[in-house]
């Protein structure tokens, strides 16, 4: 009896866990401060501070 209480309490916990980790952290606002679709701060080639002062 204890033997099938600690197995259904497992595949309660592993359920559990598995339904957390599926479930995700997706929002219902598609606002961003930034779109996708800008460039990145080091995707435009040479760093600023080389060039500044010339």
């Amino acid at each position: 009896m204890k033997a099938r209480r600690f197995v259904r309490s497992l595949l309660l916990a592993g359920l559990g866990i598995t339904s957390l980790l599926v479930a995700g952290c997706k929002t219902d606002d598609e606002l961003s401060a930034r779109p996708w679709n800008t460039p990145k701060t080091w995707e435009n080639g040479l760093p600023a501070s080389m060039t500044e002062g010339k």
